[in-house]
């Protein structure tokens, strides 16, 4: 009973750790994820699948209208979540570790 009331409570709080965490510095996002012990599992997969269609769809656009520093930053999110996707689908399939 206590565990369900304390995912709960971690639910109704990941709106704001996430709008947090957009606007924190990499270097302190980084120090909370290793202080909390936060790991990405296979779970993650469709999540970071979907976010890769979109910035790859965004990424055309940003440089019709020529959005140089967009652009670059869409770029590397791309090369990132293709990396990440390309690390995860092993353990999906059950050939690697559990969480990354």
């Amino acid at each position: 009973m206590m565990e369900h009331m304390k995912h709960t409570q971690l639910n109704h709080l990941a709106p704001l750790v996430a709008q947090y965490l957009g606007l924190e510095s990499m270097e302190a996002t980084f120090e909370l994820l290793e202080l909390c012990g936060a790991s990405i599992d296979v779970q993650a997969l469709p999540v970071l699948r979907r976010r890769l269609h979109e910035e790859e769809t965004l990424l055309p656009q940003l440089e019709a209208h020529g959005y140089i520093r967009m652009r670059e930053k869409c770029a590397q999110l791309i090369a990132s979540l293709r990396s990440l996707i390309a690390a995860l689908e092993p353990i999906e399939q059950g050939t690697g570790r559990d969480n990354v």
